[in-house]
C-alpha cells in the first residue's frame, strides 16, 4: 500500500511542479504559544511565505528553526499560519494546510495523520501544584476529585485520556492556567515541562509551583493528513532534510542557541 502511495504521491507532485512551475511549495500551520518551539514575538496572527533563506521576526522558536531549515535546505518555500492550536488542527483537517507541526502521538490522531519520521521536538507530561498544596503524590489516583488545568486541545497521551475521576478545566494559554492555579480555581495544571517551566522563568515564578513525577513523555512530529495523496512525499521532504541539517552539525548548533552548551 505505501508503494502504491508513493507512485500515486511522485505523480501528483509532477502534476504540481508543471502546474507551479518549479517552485515548491508546502503550507504550514503552527500554534501560537508554544515557547520555546515556536511562538509570536509581538501581538496577533501571523501569516508569511517565506523562500529559502528567508524567515520571519515575528515567530520564533526551536521547532520552527527546525522545520524551516529542513525544508528550505529541500528547496521549499514556506507558507506559514500560525493561529491558536484548535484553528492550526482545524486548518489541517480541512485542507487549508498540508502540515501541523509539532504534534504528539495517541491514537485517535494517528487514525487521520500520517507522522514524519524524524521527531522535532520531546514533551515530558507533568502536573504542576502550587508550592503549598496539600496534594501528595502517589500516582495519578492522587488527583482523584480534583480540578485540573488543562490546554484546550493538546494531546497529554493515552495514559492521561483513560482518567475518568478528575474533572477538567480548559485553558487557553499557559499563563492563564498558572495564574488560575495561583487563585486557587483549579487544583493542578497539566503540562508540557519545557515548555511550561521556560513560561515560569520568563515571569520569575518557579518557587511559586512545583511539579509531580512524569505521567508519560511523547516525541512530536510533522503530520500531514492520510487523505493527502502528497503527504507521504512532503513528509519525507522534512526527514532528508532535517537529516542534512544532522549531517552539517547545523542541528547541534540550533540546539545550543536554544537549550544551551549542554
Amino acid at each position: 500500500m505505501c508503494g502504491k502511495r508513493n507512485i500515486i504521491a511522485l505523480t501528483l507532485l509532477f502534476a504540481s511542479s508543471i502546474l507551479y512551475g518549479s517552485e515548491k511549495i508546502v503550507s504550514v500551520a503552527t500554534l501560537e504559544d508554544y515557547a520555546p518551539f515556536g511562538f509570536v514575538v509581538g501581538n496577533g496572527m501571523v501569516e508569511g511565505t517565506l523562500p529559502p533563506g528567508k524567515n520571519l521576526v515575528s515567530y520564533r522558536g526551536y521547532s520552527w528553526d527546525v522545520l524551516r531549515e529542513s525544508f528550505h535546505t529541500m528547496g521549499y518555500t514556506i507558507k506559514l499560519s500560525v493561529s491558536p492550536w484548535p484553528r492550526a488542527m482545524h486548518n489541517i483537517k480541512t485542507g487549508k494546510a498540508d502540515i501541523l507541526f509539532p504534534t504528539g502521538k495517541n491514537k485517535e490522531r494517528l487514525k487521520i495523520f500520517d507522522y514524519s519520521q524524524e521527531f522535532i521536538n520531546e514533551a515530558n507530561f507533568l502536573i504542576y501544584v502550587r508550592a503549598d498544596s496539600p496534594i501528595k503524590w502517589t500516582g495519578l489516583e492522587s488527583l482523584r476529585g480534583l480540578v485540573i488545568g488543562i490546554k484546550r486541545g493538546f494531546n497529554y497521551g493515552d495514559r492521561w485520556t483513560s482518567v475518568d475521576y478528575v474533572t477538567e478545566f480548559d485553558v487557553g494559554t499557559i499563563l492563564q492556567g498558572f495564574k488560575m492555579l495561583e487563585k486557587e480555581r483549579i487544583d493542578g495544571f497539566l503540562g508540557y515541562e519545557s515548555n511550561w517551566d521556560y513560561i515560569l522563568k520568563q515571569q520569575g515564578w518557579m518557587k511559586k509551583y512545583r511539579k509531580t513525577p512524569s505521567i508519560g513523555s511523547s516525541r512530536e512530529y510533522l503530520v500531514a493528513l492520510k487523505s493527502n495523496p502528497n503527504s507521504l512525499i512532503i513528509l519525507k521532504t522534512f526527514d532528508t532534510g532535517k537529516q542534512k541539517l544532522i549531517q552539517s552539525g547545523r542541528l547541534e548548533e540550533l540546539e545550543k542557541i536554544w537549550f544551551g552548551a549542554e
